[in-house]
């Protein structure tokens, strides 16, 4: 066979026999990857109805071709909302590309990491067969955790068909600051400072000057730091009060044009020079070390860039300017460094650009595939370059 064939599926029968017979035929197939040059690209988009929604038990189930800012429309008009969805920054991924992801959150300094609010779902794997893993309340999952392994992010080890969320109320009020400092130190202390308060933010996000004014379209000379507040009126307007005073402590200035946080969804497949999110984690008090490390790499190979991400949940992202950085090595050097501050490479790098993940799961990940994916038809590694 030559050549990719797009396939659109709106139903769970219909992709198992798209993986039988592909597994027949060793026929690759794709999804939420760049295709190799052959196969079949799928397409999930028309499978986009939800399927309950329940108000009295904050919960959806939903297919996985629903958009995140189509089902936090649909939950907004209800007085719910989706958390890992509600804030515009990846608001054109579907549910199903976020599972594939492993379920990333804005909203995880005060609410938690994003699979907290997958509750179940069901799976189809590449050799035709589904299965249901977790429910509709957090009592159903017991034993091993099949929900979140799952949905690790990038593993490519099954196609999650359904979705059983957990829903929240939507804040009686929030108030978003746009404030820059003017130094990574700043930045880092007004993180502490808000962190030491019983509840922190909603979210936090962050920018050096080089990758802020790439994202936000505006000519950036400090550190940008936009967060959000949220919860009842009374709770807000209190912790409004100490926050005007840390922002005072670290010379925090208002931004000149306030900005809105920008869609990501796909902000790594952009032509635009290299962008890569949710690589490192790093403990905020060492992000100014791994700042220098990542300013150093740049002038040894002559290119620029910067930082940018959830500054006090440590999740750093980065841009180069130049579109191919070409070796590995250079980002082999800020694993290197975010481990030694403490920190974890999440093995997303190799996922996405390389052979594969590496360590203890990943070879429990290749264990798992290689019983369910027989003919390793289902996202190929030739697809996975970018």
């Amino acid at each position: 066979m030559t050549g990719v064939k797009n396939v659109t599926v709106s139903a769970s029968d219909q992709l198992q026999e798209v993986f039988r017979q592909a597994q027949q035929d060793r026929n690759p197939v794709y999804l939420y990857r760049k295709p190799g040059e052959h196969g079949i690209s799928l397409d999930l988009s028309q499978w986009n109805e939800i399927e309950v929604f329940d108000v009295d038990n904050l919960m959806a189930i939903v297919p996985p071709g629903l958009l995140l800012k189509d089902l936090n429309k649909a939950a907004a008009a209800k007085g719910l909302r989706f958390i890992p969805a509600d804030s515009p920054i990846l608001e054109s991924l579907s549910v199903g590309e976020w599972a594939h992801r492993g379920c990333p959150n804005l909203l995880s300094w005060k609410y938690g990491a994003g699979k907290h609010f997958l509750l179940g779902s069901s799976y189809v794997f590449p050799n035709g067969e589904i299965t249901a893993v977790g429910g509709k309340c957090i009592k159903n999952v017991s034993g091993y955790d099949l929900t979140r392994f799952l949905t690790g992010a990038y593993a490519d080890l099954a196609v999650g068909v359904q979705f059983v969320l957990k829903l929240m109320p939507q804040p009686a009020c929030r108030l978003r600051y746009d404030v820059e400092v003017a130094s990574l130190e700043a930045a880092s202390k007004l993180a502490g400072e808000l962190q030491s308060r019983p509840v922190p933010p909603a979210w936090l996000y962050w920018a050096d000057p080089i990758a802020g004014t790439k994202l936000f379209g505006q000519k950036q000379q400090g550190q940008r730091i936009i967060f959000e507040l949220d919860g009842n009126e009374a709770e807000v307007n209190d912790y409004a009060a100490a926050v005007n005073k840390m922002l005072t402590v670290c010379k925090a200035k208002n931004a000149a044009v306030k900005a809105k946080l920008p869609d990501l969804s796909y902000l790594e497949t952009k032509e635009e020079g290299f962008w890569l999110v949710d690589e490192f984690k790093i403990p905020y008090p060492g992000v100014s070390k791994f700042a220098e490390t990542v300013k150093k790499a740049l002038k040894e190979n002559n290119w620029e860039g910067g930082l940018f991400g959830q500054l006090a949940d440590g999740k750093i992202n980065l841009y180069v300017k130049k579109a191919d950085i070409g070796t590995n090595i250079f980002i082999t050097k800020l694993q290197d460094q975010a481990r030694a501050l403490g920190g974890v490479s999440t093995g997303k790098y190799e996922r996405v650009h390389g052979a594969g993940g590496s360590g203890a799961l990943a070879v429990l990940e290749k264990n798992f595939k290689q019983c369910m994916d027989p003919a390793q038809i289902f996202n190929r590694p030739a697809g996975v370059i970018k």
